[in-house]
Parts: C-alpha cells; structure tokens; sequence
C-alpha cells in the first residue's frame, strides 16, 4: 500500500471513530433532555417526590452538556454559525497557534542539552555496529547502494557526458597556472633531497654501461675524435675518458656533497625561482601544458576513462556476486565488527553525533522548529480546523460526555443539598 493511500485510510478510520463518540456524546445529551421532559411531566401532574430529584439531576446534566459543546465546538468553529465572541478559535487564530506551537517545540524539544541528552542515551554507534555486523543487514544495504549506483549511472547520455568532460577538462587546464604548483613541487624535490635518487639512477646506469660494454663505449669514443688523429691516440685518449668517467660515475654515487649533486640542486635552486618570476617561462610552460591538453587523443582518453568506469561500476552494481559488491558486504561487515568491539571508535562516532545534532540545533533551531509555522500558515484555516479535529476531536467528545454525566451527578447533589436545608 502507498503513503498516500495509506494516509487516506487512517482519516477515514478517525473520521469513522470522531463520528461515533460526536453520536454517543449527543445520545447522553438527548438522553437527558428526555429524562427531564418526562420527569418534569411528572412532577407537574403529582408524581412521587423523587421524581423531582430525577428532573433536578437531568437538568444539570442538560445544561452540562450543552456548555461543553459549545465549548468544544467553539474550538473548530461557529456554534449553530452565530457570530459569537471567542469562538471559532483555531481557524481564526491559526497562524498565533501555530507560531506559539514552533515556539514550544523550538525551547523545550530543540535545546542543545535536550539533543544531546538523548543522542548519549541512544548509543547510536553500538546499536548500527551490531546490526550492520549481521550479514542480511550488510547484504541489505548493498543491495541499496548498488540499485543507487545503477540509478546514478544510467543517468544521461555517454556521448554527452563525454564531450561534457572534454570541455570541462580543456576549460580547468586552461585556467589552471601549472607554473606556480610545478615551482613548488620542484621547493619539495629540493628539501626532501628527492633528486638525489635520480643522480644516483642515471650515474650506476652510466657505469653499468660502460663496464657491462666496454667496447662498444670506446668504438663510441673514437667515433667523436677527430678523424685525423693516428689510430693509436685515439685508443689511448678513448682509454683515458673510459677510465675517467668510469672514476667520475663512481664518485659522485659514493660522495654526497659531489659537486654534480650541488650542480642539480643550483639548477633546480633557479629553475624554482623562474617558474615563479619569470612569466615568460610561466607562459612557456603553460603552452606547453595546453598543446599536450589540446591532443584529441588526451581529451578522448579523459571522457574514455570515465565512460569506462561507469560502465564497470554499473556492471559489477548489478552483479549480485561481483567482486565489487561482496567487498562492499565484507567491508560493511568488519565495520561494523570493529564498531562492537573498539570502544574509542564507538565513543568517536557517537561524540561526532552528538557535536553535530547540537551544532544544528543550537544555530538553526529556529529555523527547523520554524516549519511547523510556515506548514500551516499554507493551510486554509478551515482545512486546519478540520485537519486538529480529526486527530483530537474523539478524545473531546469525552468532554462532552463527562460534562452531561457530572453536570447531572453535580446538579443531583446540589439539589439534594437544598431540599436537606430546606427541612
């Protein structure tokens, strides 16, 4: 059954309830008025003397009942439509109702201490650990998460979320200034010696080189001499620079104030410095960021891996025993495994509740307590009127009745009373 029609039948049950007391309420009222009819019939045509304590008691219980009617009626509305004073109350004094209404919710239910009072006693943390460590709970809310990733991902066409991507990607880049964030990049290379790995990489790789091939490395050498130079200079000059940059490679590797290692820090030193002086290294650099931006096949591949991710989440969302979805269980399960048993985590998390129930109540209590006012200041006043009625007027038809009943008790007593003094 839907809400809406499961709200229209619980009014038609409290109209059905309403409608039944308002009869009852009314019956007492008759009762009494034929009760005194035919007991003031009799004591006008000399019936027995108690009969005048019956007429007496249906009086009272007369009177009784129709001042509380008029009194529960004058709540919803004009009794009998006369324009008395004070009546019709809720329909004419809906909107001060409704405010002194969102006024009493706002500083007796919406109070910091009120909130957090409740939420400590609550033991939220404890109670979610525990039902979420179960497995038909974990499963549950995969189960709901998923339908929400397929629902999420069936959104839209892929073409247009693509050339959506593409544009927002160009349009980033292009008002994204690499140089600043690159010249601080470069800042932590420096301070963290991070360049220090990469002189080491490229020298042992040098060195392995020329060790693992030496003749290919000296072939190399006397291919840069000069042609004219006798055959034997050049593989004594080709054995000297061997020999040497063999040296060379291995004490820069060994020495860590090498003077090639400080000729990089320099050079990074400055390239820093440019990278946020210079702008036209800025602007140099940020072209060359847009031509590699630019690249059809940079932009295609962008949106290429957001289709493909989508398209894989939304397979292994509908996958009720993809990988993807028994982590998820698994995961949800050790949470809350780790809820139950980690008393600092539980203490956190409700501590984190708490701090953010009172942090809402206490800077926008007025506004959460001010839907009740803004609710029914949209509603017409006889349709609140009626609205109030449904969901109290049973329990006052009571009024009604309780007064016809001790109106006639009272009026009984008092009249007892009088003839008792009377002798």
């Amino acid at each position: 059954m839907s809400l809406g029609l499961a709200t229209r039948s619980a009014e038609r049950q409290k109209q059905r309830e309403l409608r039944r007391m308002k009869a009852i309420a009314t019956g007492f009222l008759l009762a009494a008025a034929v009760v005194y009819v035919v007991a003031r019939h009799s004591e006008t045509h000399g019936g027995p003397s108690w009969v005048s304590y019956v007429r007496a008691a249906s009086e009272a219980g007369m009177v009784g009942g129709i001042a509380d009617w008029f009194a529960v009626t004058a709540l919803f509305r004009r009794p009998l439509g006369l324009p008395i004073p004070h009546t019709a109350i809720i329909p004419r004094r809906k909107d001060a109702i409704a405010e002194g209404l969102s006024e009493f919710v706002s500083d007796n239910f919406l109070s910091e201490e009120v909130v957090r009072d409740k939420l400590s006693g609550a033991r939220i943390a404890e109670r979610f650990g525990a039902w979420i460590s179960d497995p038909t709970n974990a499963q549950t809310v995969t189960n709901e998460l998923a339908s929400g990733v397929t629902w999420l991902t069936d959104l839209g066409d892929d073409e247009a979320i693509a050339e959506f991507i593409e544009g927002q990607f160009i349009r980033i880049a292009n008002n994204f200034d690499v140089s600043t964030p690159l010249a601080a990049l470069v800042d932590r290379i420096i301070a963290n010696e991070a360049y220090g790995p990469v002189v080491d990489l490229l020298v042992e790789t040098l060195e392995h080189r020329l060790v693992s091939d030496p003749k290919r490395a000296q072939d190399w050498f006397d291919k840069q001499l000069p042609k004219w130079l006798p055959g034997f200079g050049k593989d004594r000059v080709g054995e000297w620079v061997y020999e040497h940059l063999i040296d060379w490679s291995q004490s820069v590797r060994e020495d860590v104030n090498h003077p090639i290692r400080k000729w990089v820090e320099r050079g990074l030193v400055e390239l820093a410095d440019n990278l946020r002086n210079d702008a036209g290294l800025g602007s140099h650099v940020n072209n060359i960021k847009m031509h590699l931006v630019d690249r059809g096949e940079i932009r295609h591949t962008v949106s290429e891996l957001w289709i493909s991710a989508k398209r894989t989440v939304n397979e292994d969302a509908q996958n009720p025993s993809s990988s993807l979805r028994v982590k998820v269980t698994s995961m949800l399960m050790q949470f809350g495994e780790k809820l139950t048993s980690d008393d600092n985590l539980r203490r956190s998390i409700d501590g984190a509740i708490e701090n953010l129930a009172g942090h809402l109540v206490e800077n926008y209590r007025s506004e959460i307590a001010g839907i009740i006012t803004d609710t029914i200041a949209r509603w017409d006043a006889n349709d609140t009127s009626r609205k109030i009625e449904l969901h109290v007027g049973r329990d006052l038809q009571f009024i009604r009745l309780n007064g016809t009943v001790v109106g006639a008790l009272a009026g009984l007593v008092i009249y007892s009373a009088g003839q008792f003094i009377a002798g």
